[in-house]
């Protein structure tokens, strides 16, 4: 499968302020492999940034069932 994620903050239709906004979610793949990176769009696909993986465990090739935390930090106008 290819990667599947979700966004848990902020939540959905949660007014933003200006400044710099923490958009963090969870993601997993399928088939025992690994999640190796995140990407964010916050303009509508329009462009899109890397979140970091908060990933605490250690993976073995082929055994990474379970989902990995990511966050992103960017600028909000």
């Amino acid at each position: 499968l290819p990667v599947q994620s979700a966004i848990t903050q902020p939540r959905p239709g949660a007014a933003v302020p200006e400044g710099e906004l923490t958009v963090k979610g969870y993601a997993w793949s399928g088939g025992g492999r690994e999640v190796v990176r995140v990407d964010v769009s916050l303009d509508g696909g329009r462009s899109w940034q890397a979140a970091r993986l908060k990933s605490e465990q250690p993976v073995v090739p082929g055994r990474a069932w379970a989902w990995v935390l990511w966050e992103l930090e960017a600028p909000v106008k």
